[in-house]
């Protein structure tokens, strides 16, 4: 294996990394030399640092395997210079910043490369596999099992699925069954026998990378009664899709929202916004015939006035959605500052998505713009049943899995959609609909819309369900959809 320019540190690296049993790809060792941690880290910790974070299957080191070892190095070095917020503020787990560089092709390549390592770790942890290289090999008697990205999607002339199948050492051909939900992108293991040359895998089994089945029996989310006595509980407001400065806005909702607010003000100690404050600018065609505030500025300016009507105490935590004054492609950065100043200082910004801590209870939030991408890949997907696309994400550990369609993403190395670790709550937006729901320990909030029905919308014949925000005391989970749009 050669090192580039002969570059000392990359030798010694490569030699370390031979003496635990580890191979490395040319590019990992670049990557590594090359970076902030590989110059100043004693390359013995280094090497045994990344080698103890592998799967046991692993013997060929990546750059995915760097890029996430980089990563997690930036991220730990973060948290030892953060300052966290006042006692009882929500902890920001991971919020991502704007990256403004320019984007090249060959940033996407990390960019899969550690969706693929950190999702097949976890179904690696399920099934016994090989890599496709090697597999191929295997004899036709035996049965073998997989790892790989879904890279094609295609139907046999008997209507069966072929799956082209790719991992970091090559490309395989998998035949499954037509009723199986297949979408582009997502990482599966999949079990089976190879046909007499080798180059087809038929499928016996699919295995998803899922979260794990609940400890208890319950699957429905509890009801909450309003007349709890209990002064310890703590409550979540979960809210989405204001649209301010549309001629759509439901004033007179929000009102009574805010009037609610300020009655249980004792009761909740935090509200979640997942996106879309402002209707913004040049969204869609023809927006401006539907705004009733034409300027950007002038609709923060607006919603900030309506954030200031919230009781001081309560936490707000706003992440933006793709009609904000941010880029549209993800993960999208918090609000810039310039709008941040203009809110009360109680309001938190996140990106879009981003990981809160609230109540001892672990958020996840995205807005949810992979909604789109799902109902067109999978054909009992539709926006009324939100939480159904929601389940969709935890099946496959990632809340927008589909490259290349409605979601656009800036790769930087890291796949800030793979949904690791595990939240107690999966909050998002949208679909403008109301859907709350259990899947397996994760509780579903798709928290609905304070903007009546648009002329867009009437088109395509989607019903918003307006006015609704969504109440959790978070100790039990115990969930109540609140109506103000009756």
């Amino acid at each position: 294996m050669a090192v580039r320019n002969g570059n000392k540190n990359g030798i010694e690296i490569v030699k370390r990394f031979a003496d635990l049993g580890f191979q490395v790809q040319p590019e990992a060792i670049e990557l590594l030399s090359q970076s902030e941690a590989g110059s100043h880290l004693d390359v013995n910790e280094m090497v045994k640092s990344i080698t103890n974070s592998l799967d046991r299957s692993i013997f060929v080191i990546s750059t995915g395997h760097i890029a996430e070892f980089l990563e997690n190095s930036r991220v730990e070095d973060r948290e030892q210079k953060s300052i966290g917020f006042q006692r009882q503020s929500p902890t920001i787990i991971k919020s991502f910043a704007d990256s403004r560089r320019g984007v090249d092709h060959r940033d996407f390549l990390p960019h899969f490369l550690d969706r693929y390592e950190r999702i097949s770790r976890i179904i690696k942890r399920r099934m016994n596999c090989g890599q496709i290289r090697f597999i191929k090999n295997s004899r036709r008697s035996e049965e073998v099992s997989v790892v790989g990205m879904v890279s094609s999607i295609n139907k046999t002339a008997k209507g069966n699925l072929r799956v082209e199948l790719e991992d970091p050492t090559g490309h395989l051909m998998v035949i499954l069954q037509r009723e199986e939900e297949i979408i582009p992108d997502e990482i599966i293991g999949v079990t089976g026998s190879l046909s007499d040359d080798g180059g087809y895998l038929f499928a016996n089994r699919v295995i998803h990378p899922d979260v794990p089945f609940p400890s208890s029996t319950s699957q429905s989310p509890l009801p909450l009664s309003l007349k709890s006595n209990e002064k310890e509980d703590v409550y979540a407001v979960f809210i989405s899709d204001m649209h301010i400065g549309s001629k759509t806005f439901l004033e007179d909702s929000w009102g009574s929202f805010v009037e609610w607010l300020k009655e249980e003000a004792q009761r909740i100690a935090y509200l979640i916004v997942a996106g879309d404050i402002v209707d913004g600018i040049g969204v869609y065609p023809g927006q401006e015939d539907d705004l009733s505030i034409m300027d950007i500025e002038e609709q923060y300016k607006t919603a900030a006035g309506y954030f200031h009507d919230f009781p001081s105490h309560i936490h707000v935590v706003v992440a933006p959605g793709n009609h904000d004054a941010v880029r549209s492609a993800e993960p999208q950065p918090p609000l810039p500052e310039d709008l941040r100043k203009l809110f009360p200082d109680n309001t938190h910004f996140v990106s879009n998505p981003a990981y809160i801590n609230i109540g001892g209870r672990l958020v996840l939030i995205y807005h949810g713009q992979s909604y789109d991408d799902f109902v067109n890949s999978v054909s009992r997907l539709n926006y009324s049943k939100p939480e159904e696309m929601m389940a969709e994400m935890l099946r496959r550990r990632h809340i927008a899995p589909i490259y290349g369609n409605i979601v656009s993403i800036v790769p930087d190395g890291h796949d800030y959609g793979v949904i690791d670790p595990v939240p107690d709550i999966l909050h998002c937006g949208h679909t403008h609909t109301v859907g709350v729901s259990k899947y397996r320990n994760v509780l579903l909030i798709n928290s609905g819309t304070w903007q009546s029905q648009t002329p867009y919308q009437k088109k395509r014949d989607i019903s918003p369900v307006p006015g609704c925000a969504t109440l959790v005391e978070l100790s039990g989970m115990k969930v109540k959809v609140m109506d103000f749009g009756s």
